[in-house]
């Protein structure tokens, strides 16, 4: 099936909308039957957030259907995204997917850092909605105000796969939309999620056990909700280009802070 095979009613990015809803639907209720059967409670090494399923779910969709998917139509109908080849080439494809890895650690560190996390903005923007939870519930990871929403959902989602088309990647190429939804929608609920299912390779021997442990651990938003000023862009499936640009990252905070005092200590 292609796009050119979809209904004249049906737009692509509606398609892909809907796609997104069922992974991130789908793997949340997983989550959440994790958490009602105490399956894989050895991964689990946040315990659940105080806020319930049923208490997130509704302004998760309030944001998923009045903000998500109009912005996902609205670049269609633009021809900025949505538009193209029905197929795509297997370079491109990769391209598109460390395009979109990129671009979606650069906008969203620059949304998320520079202006969400600003003294002055956080509350004016609704930011602190989201920090009320403790990324400890998998469903949470939607559960923000609708500016908040649009600046670490839609624009880092929607900017980046608007580059990507115009240099030739993505185009309606169903199989590139529907893994790069799938596989953003799981990341977002595992980085909320209160599981970490790397705990048990990082106690690995093997060197390269260890390192893949590193790339699929969950503890790097979960540091950001507990300390605020680190990992703003840095977690599973992120590129970590800025955080470790300008060290943000969770792990490279607090030794440049002991740096920091000691450099003082020593100037006093």
């Amino acid at each position: 099936m292609t796009a050119q095979d979809l209904p004249a009613w049906l737009p692509l990015s509606v398609l892909i909308w809907i796609v997104q809803m069922v992974a991130y639907h789908g793997f949340g209720l997983w989550f959440e039957w994790l958490d009602r059967t105490g399956r894989l409670a050895d991964y689990r090494v946040r315990p659940p957030d105080s806020w319930t399923y049923a208490q997130v779910l509704p302004r998760v969709l309030v944001n998923q259907v009045f903000i998500l998917l109009p912005a996902m139509v609205l670049v269609e109908m633009a021809g900025l995204a949505f538009v193209g080849p029905a197929h795509i080439t297997p370079l491109m494809f990769v391209v598109g997917l460390i395009g979109m890895t990129i671009g979606h650690d650069l906008v969203q560190y620059v949304s998320h850092a520079w202006i969400l996390h600003r003294p002055t903005l956080m509350r004016t923007l609704g930011h602190s909605v989201h920090h009320s939870t403790t990324a400890s519930r998998s469903i949470s990871a939607c559960f923000m105000s609708p500016a908040d929403f649009v600046m670490e959902i839609a624009a880092p989602y929607l900017l980046p796969l608007i580059a990507i088309t115009a240099i030739g990647s993505a185009g309606t190429d169903l199989t590139f939309h529907v893994f790069a939804v799938t596989a953003g929608a799981f990341g977002g609920l595992y980085e909320h999620s209160g599981f970490d299912f790397s705990v048990k390779l990082a106690k690995s021997d093997n060197a390269f056990l260890r390192f893949v442990g590193t790339r699929i651990s969950s503890k790097a938003h979960a540091e950001h909700h507990s300390r605020g000023n680190v990992s703003y862009s840095d977690g599973f499936g992120s590129s970590n280009i800025c955080d470790t640009v300008f060290k943000t990252r969770w792990d490279l905070v607090t030794p440049r802070e002991r740096k920091r005092r000691s450099e003082q200590q020593q100037e006093a």
